[in-house]
């Protein structure tokens, strides 16, 4: 037995090398965590401006107000994508551009002028990457819908039992760990609806059950706590380009 813990916290751990296997079964090499986001954070889901509005008062940005910022069309992004974006994430965009968050949280838009911060680019890495996840190492790539089960392996072992067919997801920012930064979209949930959920780079996803705006801004008041990302968002808030 030749062992490295390549990572250990409370819910699992990794290890390269030969003999894994007898320390750990199997179902523990994946995982999924949802977050308690049932106090103020929660509420602001409901209203998306006012959450805005706030996430931009932490961050030291312009205040929002009518004509901010120079605004996109967004109608030949979402016919490619399609379905419609959340609104508080579009008036985000339209009055401060992509960026990164507290030096940690990259913020992408459609149309960036590098791939780096490009919404589709990025989108479509990401899918590209879950791919291999949903239907298994020896399972089928290229250009395939998250939600298509016809694709997913049998057991199902690295999908969230929260996603279900049908079901995809949609990148909007990433971590400079390599995290991902989804919504969870689903054909019966309005867009100003969906759930941010956070892939890490290894095998474990956290869903929040707020949309962009209440959940950036629940991670940086402490009242959403991640194992991934709270640690690095202590502050001062800060959003560059």
């Amino acid at each position: 037995m030749d062992l490295v813990v390549v990572e250990l916290t409370g819910a699992y751990a990794i290890v390269a090398g030969t003999g894994g296997d007898l320390l750990r079964p199997d179902d523990i090499v994946s995982g999924q965590r949802p977050v308690d986001d049932t106090g103020r954070a929660a509420d602001r889901l409901r209203r998306p401006p006012d959450a805005t509005g706030f996430l931009a008062q932490l961050l030291g940005l312009p205040a929002l107000t009518a004509g901010t910022g120079a605004g996109l069309d967004w109608s030949p992004i979402e016919s490619e994508l399609g379905v419609t974006l959340p609104g508080d994430y579009k008036t985000f965009i339209d009055a401060y551009g992509a960026g990164v968050l507290d030096d940690h949280v990259h913020v992408c838009a459609p149309n960036a002028e590098h791939d780096s911060a490009d919404l589709m680019y990025n989108n479509a890495y990401a899918q590209e990457c879950l791919r291999p996840e949903f239907a298994g190492p020896e399972g089928p790539s290229g250009d395939w819908h998250l939600g298509d089960a016809s694709r997913w392996s049998a057991d199902r072992s690295d999908i969230p039992s929260w996603f279900q067919p049908g079901d995809n997801v949609i990148l909007w920012g990433y971590t400079g760990h390599g995290d991902f930064l989804f919504w969870h979209v689903k054909p019966d949930i309005v867009p100003d609806e969906w759930p941010v959920v956070l892939k890490e780079r290894g095998p474990c996803w956290e869903r929040y059950g707020t949309g962009f705006s209440a959940t950036l801004t629940g991670l940086l008041t402490g009242e959403i706590q991640s194992e991934y990302l709270s640690r690095l968002l202590g502050g001062p808030h800060t959003y560059g380009h």
